[in-house]
Formats: structure tokens, sequence, C-alpha cells
């Protein structure tokens, strides 16, 4: 993955998001508990199905940098931070490795 498509992905993924939290109502009650419990499973979703490929073996070390990173940045429950520190340890993987 080149790092301008990472870039547009990136772009993408948190537009998309902020699209649905500028339209759509903020939930309420049981709703938002439930939405809250369901954040920590994307990341974890996301990191793993980053590291996972058909070949056997490691992925390459700026997805692993990039993963790291997202990990990192995954306690603050901020999407955008996760989004960054992903992007930074792809990026200083890219320069690095």
């Amino acid at each position: 993955m080149t790092p301008l498509l990472m870039a547009a992905v990136a772009a993408i993924t948190y537009g998309s998001r902020l699209a649905a939290m500028a339209v759509l109502p903020r939930p309420s009650g049981r709703v938002e508990q439930i939405l809250e419990r369901v954040v920590p499973a994307i990341f974890a979703s996301i990191a793993t199905l980053s590291l996972i490929t058909d070949e056997p073996g490691l992925v390459d070390g700026p997805i692993l940098l990039a993963a790291a990173g997202a990990l990192l940045a995954a306690p603050r429950r901020s999407f955008a931070l996760c989004l960054l520190a992903g992007l930074a340890g792809y990026f200083i993987g890219l320069l690095v490795l």
C-alpha cells in the first residue's frame, strides 16, 4: 500500500465518521451504553485484520508499527488519535525500516 493510498483511506475513514457525527442524532440511553462498548472491539478487529496475511510469517515492518501506534493510542478512546498514531507508525516504519 502506497503512502498516498494509505492517506486516502484514512481521510475517507475519518471523513465518514465525522459526517455521521454531524448528521445523525446522538444515541440515548441503552443504545449509547452498547455503542461505548463496541469501540474497543472495533479497534481490536481493525488491528487484528491488518496483521493477517495469506503468507506465513509476519507482515511488513511499517504495518506492524502502524498497528502498534494505533494500539498505544487506543486507551484514549479517540478515533482521530488512533488514526493519527497508526499513520505516524506507518510512515516512521517506511522511513526507518
